[in-house]
């Protein structure tokens, strides 16, 4: 029995959702696979709240990587990171081999294990990217000059490692041209992989209790301003003074401009519910009780909320030219797609779905099972770098 490795900086615990996609994706390697299959979570040696544990299952391990905090000149201890890393294998019990498959997660700092596992076992390496900022070059601290140098030397080492790395796995087709931007030479080993739904957790509810009175909108999202909650916001408001007085807006998430968000609501009087988490398991119940769900969000990988409320039976409302337009068919477009920042062609939008009853159907091509077993297929298919 062959290992798989997963090396992720995301995965959820009992006290955390973060990463839940990614353990979704590794249910599905599991269930679709025979492999041996194990988690490694990479954390900052300051942070004590992951350690070794089992979850559905899965095997947890957790490398704590030496490195200047706020994301400042990552990789600096590299060398010094990888021989603790050699020795972690060793205590836990992992023994990787040339039929190992390894499969990293963001680039930094799954990069430069993957370098690590690809040298030293000449195994196959995978990197899958999940936002469109490839380099994290938004990531830490906010100085000028260390972030120009910083990003100049972040650039040259993917160019450098990423050739490196057997297979890279883009989210959506708008995630391999951002990759491509950066290395011209992956063209030939990028594999488009978008994010699947596990049906056995998002699906239509039999006794779904839809509001009557209320025409109720979801949005599942961190309040930071390219998710535009805002622009939601402003669209909700242009349909009040239309004369719509029975819309109800659900926000779930936390962040910078929900503040901002809550006043807007207050002096419009809309009639809004901010929730700042709900646990991953309760989303089901959530979408079920939706008319629409809306993210307006306009620097968007994918948005695996999209096709989460789909599988639920709610037609979503999104931007033009993100991740989410690839599982989109033309026909739906029009009235699934909004340019960015545009509250007014939202609005438009929403009175369609208020106004019509219509039924947009989840795509079965678009489950996780039917989505990793491709993934694996391929992967089984590539040679090794």
């Amino acid at each position: 029995m062959s290992d798989y490795i997963v090396i992720t900086p995301f995965f959820p615990s009992k006290e955390s959702f973060r990463g839940s996609y990614i353990f979704d994706q590794v249910n599905a390697i599991q269930s679709n696979s025979n492999y041996k299959l194990t988690v490694v979570i990479l954390c900052s040696i300051f942070d004590k709240s992951y350690g070794n544990y089992h979850i559905d299952g899965i095997n947890c391990k957790t490398f704590r990587v030496i490195d200047f905090p706020s994301f400042i000149l990552p990789g600096f201890f590299n060398i010094f990171n990888k021989l603790r890393f050699n020795i972690f294998l060793k205590k836990q019990g992992v023994k990787p081999n040339y039929e190992s498959i390894v499969h990293g997660h963001i680039n930094y700092p799954s990069l430069d294990f993957l370098i690590y596992f690809s040298k030293k076992y000449k195994c196959k390496t995978i990197l899958q990217h999940h936002g469109l900022d490839i380099l994290q070059s938004q990531t830490g601290s906010d100085i000028p000059l260390l972030k120009k140098i910083q990003n100049k030397f972040i650039l040259r080492r993917f160019i450098n490692l990423s050739s490196k790395v057997s297979i890279h796995i883009a989210v959506s087709s708008i995630v391999k041209l951002e990759i491509l931007k950066i290395n011209p030479l992956l063209k030939n080993r990028i594999y488009v992989c978008i994010n699947g739904v596990d049906t056995s957790k998002f699906y239509i509810l039999s006794n779904n209790n839809k509001e009557n009175k209320r025409f109720v909108i979801g949005c599942v999202a961190n309040f930071w301003v390219l998710k535009d909650q805002i622009t939601l916001l402003k669209a909700i408001n242009i349909l009040k003074k239309q004369g719509l007085k029975n819309i109800h807006v659900k926000f779930v998430g936390d962040g910078k401009i929900r503040k901002h968000c809550i006043a807007y609501a207050k002096t419009h009087r809309l009639d809004c519910e901010f929730i700042n988490e709900l646990e991953h398991d309760k989303l089901l119940y959530f979408y079920n009780n939706l008319n629409v769900f809306v993210l307006p969000s306009f620097y968007e990988a994918f948005g695996c909320v999209y096709l989460e409320a789909l599988a639920c039976g709610v037609p979503f409302i999104g931007v033009k030219k993100q991740g989410i337009e690839d599982v989109i068919p033309a026909d739906y477009k029009p009235l699934q797609l909004i340019s960015r920042e545009s509250p007014e062609e939202l609005s438009k939008l929403i009175l369609y779905f208020y106004s019509n009853k219509t039924e947009i159907r989840f795509d079965e091509e678009y489950t996780i099972e039917n989505t990793v077993s491709k993934m694996l297929n391929h992967i089984k298919q590539q040679g090794v770098c």
